[in-house]
């Protein structure tokens, strides 16, 4: 069975569902400036000139979705395509499983070339796959989803973040110690990142406490995980290691760790990092976050989209994401903002 994937990097958003709400995609609730953004500069000589693409995305205001979209303007524009950026969200506001097929029949009645979906989930939107296949337009999701016939698919190395991440936390606390993991809601993503982090806490000689499935930030932002958090520490007074799943997460964790009086002795991490925690780095709050490159996965995929517009026959192709880098007090100095590695452009958001 496919689990809803609201990829969990970020939003705390209300879901407008009952069966089961996202983790989403991992929003910091931060207070970073808003980033420089320019109109787009589209090449009408490029290969794909006159093609236009559209990015079925979450919501707005996401660091991770709005840097996914950002890389695929990037790369698309660069060849003459116009991306469309449009939103799974219904008049509340709230992201809706429902909407992704009508933004996919939409994009059909607009005769667009390709459409890129973030899918909530597999079964959702599986009607408006088989419409788009139906229309001859090549459609392409994040996350290699089975059960989905669509042209191709932009796996995420959600388990090899969550071990790196635990690896390069274990060496930081010198490799032995107790320590353990806030997960959050039980996405296929969420899990698989939070199996290769206990693997990575393990094999850099820490023993894992606790049990990361009784320990859910079904919130998905910083009061939830600062509540899970707070029952962690109670539990495990003394935890050296602490890999939270996204960037709220961190927040979160971080305020009940001050709020015991544990946060000079356990070192914190978090698998999805964002430019709010460069910060907490900075701070020394944070010992370590993953920065995944929102951005990266966006120019990633739209490789592969356009290959399919200049003619190359796919079916079901898989292209890994890009591994993220990760930051510790040691290299935070060369981190550089997801807006300063890519011009940020306006995107359109109606046809």
């Amino acid at each position: 069975m496919n689990r809803p994937l609201l990829l969990a990097l970020a939003t705390s958003a209300t879901l407008a569902i009952t069966a089961c709400s996202s983790g989403t995609t991992g929003s910091s609730g931060s207070d970073a400036p808003a980033p420089e953004v320019k109109a787009a500069q589209i090449d009408a000589s490029g290969p794909l000139a006159g093609k236009t693409v559209t990015y079925i995305d979450g919501m707005p205001g996401n660091a991770l979705m709005e840097g996914i979209a950002q890389g695929l303007a990037t790369e698309l524009n660069a060849q003459g395509a116009k991306l469309v950026d449009v939103y799974q969200t219904n008049a509340q506001n709230q992201l809706d499983l429902a909407v992704a097929n009508q933004r996919i029949q939409e994009a059909i009645a607009q005769k667009v070339d390709a459409i890129v979906a973030f899918p909530l989930d597999a079964n959702a939107i599986r009607p408006g796959v088989e419409a788009a296949k139906k229309a001859g337009i090549p459609l392409f999701i994040f996350q290699d989803l089975g059960g989905l016939d669509v042209t191709g698919k932009l796996a995420f190395p959600d388990q090899q973040r969550g071990r790196d991440t635990g690896e390069a936390l274990a060496e930081i606390v010198g490799g032995d110690g107790e320590a353990t993991v806030l997960s959050g809601i039980p996405t296929d993503n969420i899990e698989d990142a939070v199996a290769g982090a206990v693997e990575g806490l393990k094999a850099g000689g820490l023993d894992v406490v606790g049990d990361p499935a009784n320990q859910r930030n079904l919130k998905d932002d910083a009061p939830g995980a600062q509540q899970i958090a707070q029952g962690i520490f109670a539990q495990h007074p003394d935890l050296d290691a602490l890999v939270v799943y996204n960037s709220a997460s961190a927040t979160g964790a971080i305020a009940a760790a001050k709020q015991a009086g544990v946060l000079d002795h356990v070192k914190i991490a978090t698998m999805a990092g964002e430019d709010a925690n460069i910060a907490q780095l900075e701070s020394g709050e944070l010992a370590l976050s993953y920065d995944f490159g929102g951005t990266n996965y966006g120019k990633e995929m739209a490789g592969l989209v356009a290959r399919a517009l200049k003619g190359e026959k796919l079916a079901n192709e898989v292209v890994e994401a890009p591994l993220g880098e990760i930051f510790t007090q040691d290299n935070v100095g060369d981190f550089v903002p997801w807006p300063e590695r890519i011009q940020y452009v306006e995107l359109p958001h109606t046809y």
